[in-house]
């Protein structure tokens, strides 16, 4: 059985809202897509940064786990389910279950957008400046 590469896209748009799409196969033209607010997309990938990428089949179930604005929740190693929240703590009725690839492919594209992002990094920014 051959294993198919994936192709993801990342497309910023003017009114902070990010499209990730999710190609059926390298040379395919037809894709899933997902429009998310920056804000979201941002607290999705540092969770996968900090905690998700590292989750095995023994922890999961991860249910509604609260990351900065969003609820995730993860049932498979492959898939990942989040929902946005509001001020007060309720989840809203979009959500998103978006492929492993796609959340991997929003981490380094955010990386891409904000050089320096790394904790590392940050900690010497505000070391410098005091």
């Amino acid at each position: 059985m051959s294993k198919q590469k994936q192709r993801v896209e990342i497309k910023p748009s003017d009114d902070d809202v990010i499209e990730l799409r999710y190609y059926d196969g390298l040379r395919s033209s037809r894709y899933y897509s997902w429009e998310m607010p920056v804000d979201e997309a941002n607290d999705l990938a540092r969770w996968w940064k900090n905690e998700g990428a590292d989750i095995k089949n023994g922890q999961l179930p991860v249910i509604d786990r609260k990351f900065g604005k969003v609820l995730i929740s993860m049932f498979a190693q492959a898939r990942v389910e989040a929902r946005p929240i509001d001020r007060f703590g309720r989840p809203k009725f979009r959500a998103y279950s978006l492929p492993r690839a796609v959340i991997e492919s929003l981490v380094a594209s955010l990386e891409q957008v904000r050089p320096g992002s790394s904790e590392k990094e940050s900690r010497k920014c505000s070391t410098r400046s005091l």
